[in-house]
């Protein structure tokens, strides 16, 4: 019986360590990207709050930076964590493309309007987010800073 509970708790303390174990360059790239493309938002915020292989992947997020987390009482924060997370990610693994960033700003937009569930005004707000995205989020460091640059509030008070 001890030799048994013993070969046991060796599995598992080997198992373990195979769980911890670094990804290699490529697996690191299909994570992220799986993390990003093929789960949910809410699958992907619940994997965040694990922050699995967090030697390895950027968990942090300022959220929406400094433009509003829920402008207008629509709820975007989870949003701009995945949307850091693509960038963040894609940048230290030195594939930050304009090709990705697309991807990354596309699945931003999609993040958004399912925040939105159908409701257009909703909508209209990602639209402007995504806009600010798409003009500025190669240069600028932040959603708020992109939002800044494109004048977005002047735009939404033109509407």
């Amino acid at each position: 019986m001890i030799a048994t509970v013993a070969a046991t708790g060796a599995l598992l303390l080997t198992s373990g360590t195979a769980l911890a174990a670094d990804l290699t360059p490529e697996e690191l790239q299909k994570t992220t990207d799986s993390y990003l493309f093929e789960y949910s938002l809410d699958e992907f915020t619940q994997i965040r709050s694990e922050q699995p292989h967090a030697d390895q992947l950027d968990w942090s997020s300022d959220g929406c930076s400094y433009s509003p987390d829920s402008p207008f009482g629509y709820e975007f924060l989870e949003s701009c964590d995945r949307h850091d997370f693509g960038y963040r990610n894609h940048k230290s693994q030195e594939r930050f493309t304009e090709d990705n960033r697309l991807k990354i700003d596309d699945n931003f937009h999609d993040d958004m309007y399912s925040a939105c569930d159908g409701d257009g005004a909703c909508e209209s707000t990602a639209d402007l987010y995504y806009e600010a995205v798409r003009q500025f989020g190669g240069s600028a460091s932040s959603v708020a800073e992109a939002v800044e640059m494109a004048n977005i509030p002047e735009r939404a008070a033109q509407r």
